[in-house]
């Protein structure tokens, strides 16, 4: 499973939920139909509509606010099988773990991926701690396989 974001709290009498999310791929999850798991029990979206700085969310069957109270609060996964990516794609939230390389040289592990207004930045532990743009003039190439980011130019972010 794959950490999705957070209902909060409910939102009006139809068993809508606040859901607030930063992960990479929304447009293809937030759909009718598609199915979200919260303590490993799935549960299939019956609406969803943005609102404000979060998303509202109603389930399927569950379309009251007696049935959805006890979700509030909960974190929301996905499964990853669920998603249409390509063979080798890997997502923005399965790289913390990741050892980050350039050329043969080990520069740190991923320990955190940063959201920010000018875009995503992944934080990289080594003795101290530095950030790579998330960039394809710094990403070379990902290897699932190995966990491993091959960038460029990243020796000079390091402090």
């Amino acid at each position: 499973m794959i950490y999705f974001g957070y209902l909060t709290s409910t939102h009006g009498l139809k068993g809508e939920l606040k859901l607030y999310t930063d992960f990479s791929l929304q447009k293809q999850v937030l759909t009718k139909g598609f199915t979200l798991y919260i303590h490993e029990s799935p549960f299939e979206i019956h609406s969803i509509r943005f609102h404000q700085n979060h998303y509202l969310v109603s389930f399927e069957g569950l379309e009251d606010i007696n049935f959805v109270e006890n979700l509030r609060h909960q974190k929301v996964y996905i499964q990853k099988e669920d998603l249409s990516l390509k063979e080798d794609e890997v997502l923005l939230e399965e790289l913390p773990g990741f050892k980050v390389k350039e050329g043969e040289e080990l520069l740190g592990k991923v320990i955190q991926i940063v959201y920010n207004k000018g875009g995503v930045l992944l934080k990289v532990k080594n003795d101290g701690i530095f950030y790579i743009p998330y960039r394809k003039e710094f990403i070379l190439k990902i290897i699932a396989e190995d966990q491993t980011i091959l960038v460029k130019q990243a020796k000079g972010l390091i402090i």
